[in-house]
């Protein structure tokens, strides 16, 4: 969804959309859209920024990162971003950057792609580590059997044999 800024009106305005099926795409193989998403929002225009403010809600298709089971996972992300053009963004000092810069983009001064930020807002709103749930025992080493279901039966691990030696130190204590 693109915003034309010459077609906006100098107070702003406010912007809903709903996502059709096939519509959006994340670009990362990890994440899958199970539901599409929906944002709402304004935009401000002023004579060197435009500000846009909005709310993005959207269900995730991921895998467990220790099972890989499929997890489904609603995600709802205010945001607030800043741009200005590159002419704008070179005369600003940059002696330190900072908290409020972090929301700061450039671009071309015409059009303001709505997409890009659903696409950024989704991303940024996962988890460092998704689990299915937090006791997750995940998939065995060895054979690859998923623990949660039952317990594989590899026993322990043969140890490198140029170690073996510092395990019968520590087996002395």
């Amino acid at each position: 969804m693109l915003v034309e800024l010459g077609s906006l009106e100098p107070r702003g305005g406010k912007f809903a959309h709903s996502y059709q099926p096939g519509e959006l795409t994340l670009d990362d193989e990890r994440v899958n859209l199970a539901a599409p998403p929906r944002i709402s929002g304004q935009i401000q225009r002023s004579d060197t920024r435009v500000t846009v403010e909005g709310e993005v809600e959207a269900e995730l298709k991921l895998e467990c990162d220790r099972c890989l089971k499929p997890i489904q996972l609603p995600v709802a992300s205010v945001f607030r971003v800043e741009y200005v053009t590159p002419e704008t963004y070179q005369t600003q000092a940059a002696a330190e950057l900072l908290e409020d810069d972090l929301a700061l983009s450039v671009f071309g001064g015409e059009v303001i792609d709505i997409d890009e930020i659903v696409r950024e807002q989704l991303l940024l709103a996962l988890p460092a580590q998704m689990l299915c749930s937090e006791d997750c025992k995940g998939l065995c080493a060895t054979c690859g059997a998923d623990r949660n279901l039952n317990e594989c039966n590899c026993g322990e691990v043969d140890i490198d044999p140029r170690w073996a030696g510092l395990k019968e130190i520590v087996n002395r204590k």
